[in-house]
């Protein structure tokens, strides 16, 4: 009996140190796991740390800049008017010193002829009699050159707008790193795609062929005009995606309410459902408005960056390798999903039929 027992606690100790093991090789890991975890967010924050530095110094720079700028305009502004002051003082100085000449002359006058006025011997008189001070020869206004500080104002003004012009368009670097941290998966649905249009295999390429293709879902395709639309749904949030444009001479991008008109004849603007900009021929580019806004870029894009922010209802467009902001549709009514669009443009006479190209993620990465 005694042995059984012995026995049994044996094994009872065995297992209680089994099971001791295990909570400890358990709680290890766990412990481990958080170690990690704690390491990652260290590191994690540490990044961002560093990103949020960055991006305070950048905007440190380029406000210190602008405050530069707008000193040396003001020291370009007030120097005329210094020296005008300095002018004026002198002037006044020389005036008044004649002034007081010709003044103490007059009283010297006054004085003589009081002494001699009851004076009976006239050639006394004669001989002491002042001669009279003349009458003002001279304007004795003061005055001062304006003409130099008008001319001044308006060209500095201009100079100083074109530089504080360049100083804020560094702002949008910082800009576009950040919307960057949206970036979502576009690809094209060619079920919407007008029969014209040709979409690549992996829904990253969309060109115009001039020739006829057999899609299905008709019902969803755009049929006269139009191009095709991308997916995801957006239904909230921030998206951003880039598109390829290359040196192509006509194209449309943008996004659209799921529901708008794709059949017919469509009307591009933002009451129809559409915020998307256009490039047509001789170098027109127009932000598709009603009415349309032309706008007069520095530079021909290569690379259009989209941006989507649903609760700020703004549909923003980049110039992705000037980083550049090109064009804001702000206060939109998307009411629902919308989804991104794409118009490579009729391919009639063969100049138009290089692809618009859906940019993977990992190539929209930018340093800056």
């Amino acid at each position: 009996m005694n042995y059984v027992l012995r026995k049994l606690g044996v094994c009872l100790f065995v297992f209680i140190q089994a099971v001791q093991q295990n909570t400890i090789e358990v709680m290890e890991k766990m412990n481990n796991q958080r170690e990690d975890k704690l390491k990652e967010l260290e590191e994690s924050s540490a990044q961002y740390q560093a990103l949020l530095e960055k991006e305070q110094q950048e905007i440190k720079e380029v406000f210190a800049a602008l405050m530069e700028a707008l000193r040396k305009t003001g020291q370009v502004l007030l120097a005329p008017l210094e020296d005008g002051r300095r002018c004026l003082e002198k002037e006044m100085d020389e005036k008044t010193q004649q002034i007081q000449k010709d003044i103490l002359k007059y009283k010297e006058a006054i004085e003589s002829l009081n002494r001699t006025k009851n004076e009976e011997d006239d050639i006394l008189f004669i001989q002491s009699y002042p001669s009279v001070p003349a009458e003002f020869s001279d304007d004795w206004t003061l005055s001062i050159d304006t003409e130099l500080n008008f001319g001044t104002m308006r060209n500095t003004k201009a100079e100083l707008m074109d530089e504080i012009e360049t100083h804020l368009k560094k702002l949008c670097a910082v800009e576009i790193r950040r919307i960057h941290s949206f970036s979502v998966n576009v690809t094209l649905d060619a079920v919407t795609a007008r029969p014209h249009l040709e979409v690549s295999e992996d829904g990253k390429e969309v060109r115009d062929t001039r020739a006829s293709h057999d899609i299905p879902g008709g019902p969803q395709q755009f049929d006269l005009v139009g191009g095709v639309l991308g997916k995801p749904h957006i239904t909230s949030g921030r998206a951003f995606w880039v598109v390829e444009v290359g040196n192509k001479v006509g194209w449309e991008l943008g996004v659209m309410r799921d529901g708008a008109k794709r059949k017919g004849k469509v009307s591009y603007k933002p009451s129809k459902g559409y915020w998307a900009i256009v490039f047509c021929a001789q170098n027109m580019y127009r932000a598709l408005e009603d009415p349309p806004v032309q706008l007069h870029l520095e530079t021909r894009p290569q690379k259009l960056g989209v941006f989507v922010d649903c609760e700020e209802a703004l549909v923003s467009f980049y110039d992705m390798e000037a980083l550049s902001h090109i064009y804001s549709f702000t206060r939109c009514s998307f009411n629902g999903s919308i989804r991104p669009y794409f118009n490579p443009h009729p391919n009639n006479d063969g100049t138009i039929s290089s692809p618009l190209v859906i940019c993977p993620l990992n190539q929209t990465d930018i340093s800056v």
